[in-house]
């Protein structure tokens, strides 16, 4: 250190405290969020963690530093947790499988006040017409839809509450043979829950197609308050305080959001425990797949489609300059996966993703 610069001894410091924070954020998965709510926020920053210690490790070896080693070698601990990230694409990959399943929020389809988004509807009906996978969920489904779910001959829809203006829809070409609700914890700001359809194949195959969506962390809305804050031509101290404000309370929403999904975290464990029928799950975690509510619902049971059949960074998240997977398909080992797909349509504030799947003999 003696012989670093000012400078390198800056970056160095930088260098130590992200390393530290994926350190952490290694760990987290394995410990439920009540207990350190805020700390379980670095989950969602994993792939900024990665990133930046890969140009920290990158910059010392230019300069032959020995301090590239902090880097390396936290980099060498977590290099399963890269998978989940990135995947690099390979030429045997995403043959088409006998049958397809989508996952898409379509954020209510931009039919309310809340959400700018013209013809979104109309469009999100179309772009499904056309891909026309076997099976459909979707999260944020809204309740005066008249025209997506006559696409399928078979669905299953299921709002929370009776006031609930959204909720949830597995639509099947096949029959669905049974259906239900798990029925989350009703809280003051969500209608999110997960539902379920037994669904039998053409070649008389029964599978369970388990849709979740879990607490939201409302993340779009706080970033955006604090984006419009700093926009404003406030005096300097007022604005310094108000953007402290704005932050705390992103902080705060997240961490109160990973409370509540711990909660339906267990829910799901206990309904997949006692599941008789091979699953798939789908949905839209409003999590990541370093955080503990991917690591408990997936656990070695269920194979994440991304991993086995992605590639790139596959972001399922619109957030600006922040890639995040918070969409996913974990199947059971039962299937094959063939193939996988992040379609990036701008219709929503997600992007669907598509898996194609075959039934093990």
């Amino acid at each position: 250190m003696k012989k670093l610069s000012w400078f390198d001894k800056l970056i160095f410091f930088l260098n130590s405290i992200l390393a530290i924070g994926l350190i952490i954020a290694y760990f987290l998965p394995y410990i439920p969020p009540k207990s350190y709510p805020l700390i379980s926020v670095l989950t969602l920053g994993v792939p900024i963690l990665i990133i930046a210690n890969l140009v920290f490790f990158l910059y010392w070896l230019v300069r032959m530093k020995r301090q590239m080693i902090l880097s390396l070698l936290i980099m060498i601990v977590g290099f399963g947790f890269a998978s989940k990230f990135y995947r690099w694409p390979f030429s045997d990959d995403n043959t088409r499988g006998e049958y397809s399943i989508m996952n898409y929020n379509v954020r209510v389809f931009g039919e309310t006040s809340i959400v700018d988004a013209p013809n979104a509807h109309r469009n999100i009906y179309n772009f499904i017409d056309k891909n026309y996978p076997d099976i459909v969920a979707i999260e944020e489904y809204y309740k005066n839809d008249k025209i997506v779910q006559d696409l399928y001959p078979y669905k299953y829809i299921n709002f929370r509450t009776d006031e609930a203006f959204f909720g949830s829809a597995i639509l099947s070409k096949y029959p669905i043979i049974n259906s239900g609700s798990l029925d989350f914890p009703v809280i003051e700001y969500g209608n999110n829950n997960a539902i379920y359809a037994d669904i039998v194949t053409d070649k008389n195959d029964t599978l369970r197609i388990l849709a979740i969506h879990f607490q939201s962390l409302k993340i779009t809305q706080d970033v955006e308050h604090v984006e419009k804050l700093s926009k404003q031509g406030n005096q300097k101290k007022k604005l310094v305080k108000d953007l402290s404000s704005g932050s705390k309370k992103v902080a705060k929403s997240i961490a109160g959001g990973f409370a509540q999904q711990q909660i339906q975290t267990d829910i799901v464990k206990e309904f997949i425990r006692n599941s008789n029928l091979p699953i798939i799950i789908s949905g839209d975690f409003n999590n990541t797949a370093f955080s503990y509510t991917y690591n408990q619902v997936r656990n070695d049971r269920f194979q994440d489609a991304f991993v086995k059949k992605g590639a790139g960074f596959s972001s399922t998240y619109n957030l600006s300059y922040f890639p995040l997977r918070i969409d996913f398909h974990l199947l059971d080992t039962v299937f094959e996966i063939n193939s996988y797909e992040r379609i990036k349509v701008p219709y929503s504030d997600h992007y669907p993703i598509l898996t194609t799947f075959s039934i093990k003999n």
